[in-house]
């Protein structure tokens, strides 16, 4: 029990910088930037929140307008699945096929699309069509709603943690630099007495 007292001492120490007569104004203001460092980590975590919130609320209304306005279809191959290749001549493991599907107006649309390697002429791919029947992507799932809602929340508070930190750091190397610079004014004063006393 006294070792975990011991060792969570050492580790307000080391946060706080110490206390006593040898603790510099620089030493409480990196403790003071430390603090604002921890509160402004915090902080960054509303805004972050907010724009997941607005991400949510427009990719989900994105979401329902694609599903209202998209629909998948039956197209008939007009000719087996072309393999794609590299520049090496290696199999992608895609391929391709150009397709027939029927318009809501009626009308046969004739477009290219992705199908699996063993496709022949004549069989049925499903395929997205729009409003117009023209081919679409798929619309957007509630899975790629709430990646997108998290991948935004997230690169919102690495943003702010990135410029909070940078700042602390630039900070922390101000400190420093001002600490060796009072240091080395110091020594040059102490020195000649010292090295006389000696001498």
């Amino acid at each position: 029990m006294p070792e975990k007292r011991a060792a969570s001492s050492h580790v307000l120490r080391r946060l706080t910088l110490g206390s006593g007569p040898l603790k510099r104004t620089s030493d409480r203001l990196q403790f003071l930037g430390r603090v604002l460092l921890a509160f402004s980590l915090i902080m960054g975590i509303p805004p972050a929140l907010a724009v997941a919130t607005v991400t949510h609320s427009s990719a989900g209304a994105e979401a329902a307008a694609q599903a209202l306005d998209r629909r998948q279809v039956r197209a008939m191959l007009q000719g087996d699945a072309v393999a794609e290749y590299d520049a090496a001549g290696n199999a992608l493991g895609s391929a391709h096929a150009v397709v027939v599907w029927t318009a809501p107006a009626g009308t046969e649309r004739t477009g290219t699309v992705d199908v699996p390697l063993d496709a022949k002429a004549g069989s049925a791919v499903p395929v997205w069509v729009d409003g117009h029947g023209d081919l679409s992507r798929p619309p957007v799932s509630e899975g790629d709603v709430i990646a997108r809602t998290i991948g935004n929340a997230l690169l919102t508070y690495l943003c702010i943690a990135s410029l909070v930190c940078a700042g602390y750091y630039g900070f922390r190397k101000s400190l420093d630099r001002s600490r060796l610079r009072r240091w080395a004014r110091d020594w040059a004063a102490v020195e000649p007495v010292w090295r006389r006393e000696i001498i």
